[in-house]
């Protein structure tokens, strides 16, 4: 098999998402609300939502501005998040069932994306909330290293709460 970009991509995405989704997969509902005396971080639920809401803003923009999985499907009711406030605690406690399938929605679309992309596409210049730059640029950001960062933050969570975090 022959490597190129593309297929790289796909398996760094895939990758991503299967290492999230193998933290995030025990997490309960006390534990997406729980911060350490005096943290200044983010809970766990909060930062989850932010990961798949910038994937599949990211994505939807690429789709050309088609309504994203959270607006087609009313997350924001379901969720109580706000994206205009991205930080701000959810409007109601987080159901880790609910964020686990926003989030499965939302790496389905992610995956259609990707299988059909043509390589050469990789090398459009896009426009990003970070300026204009090469797609695959973009994507390696928002669909690998974005989503790593934060399953960082969120096994250090789980850890301060004596839970295993990252797998080995």
């Amino acid at each position: 098999m022959a490597l190129n970009a593309l297929t790289l991509l796909r398996y760094d995405v895939t990758r991503a998402e299967s290492f999230l989704s193998e933290v995030f997969a025990k997490v309960t509902a006390d534990q997406l609300v729980w911060l350490p005396k005096g943290a200044t971080t983010n809970p766990i639920g909060t930062t989850f939502l932010h990961v798949y809401h910038v994937e599949d803003r990211a994505i939807h923009r690429l789709l050309g501005d088609k309504p994203t999985v959270f607006e087609a499907k009313s997350w924001q009711d379901r969720l109580g998040y706000d994206p205009t406030h991205p930080w701000a605690p959810l409007a109601t406690p987080p159901d880790p069932v609910a964020l686990r399938t926003y989030a499965a929605e939302v790496f389905a679309d992610t995956q259609s994306f990707l299988d059909g992309l043509a390589p050469e596409a990789l090398e459009q210049e896009i426009s990003s909330p970070r300026g204009n730059r090469p797609m695959y640029v973009s994507l390696t950001l928002s669909l690998v290293i974005h989503k790593l960062m934060h399953m960082g933050e969120i096994s250090a969570l789980l850890g301060c709460q004596g839970v295993k975090g990252f797998p080995v």
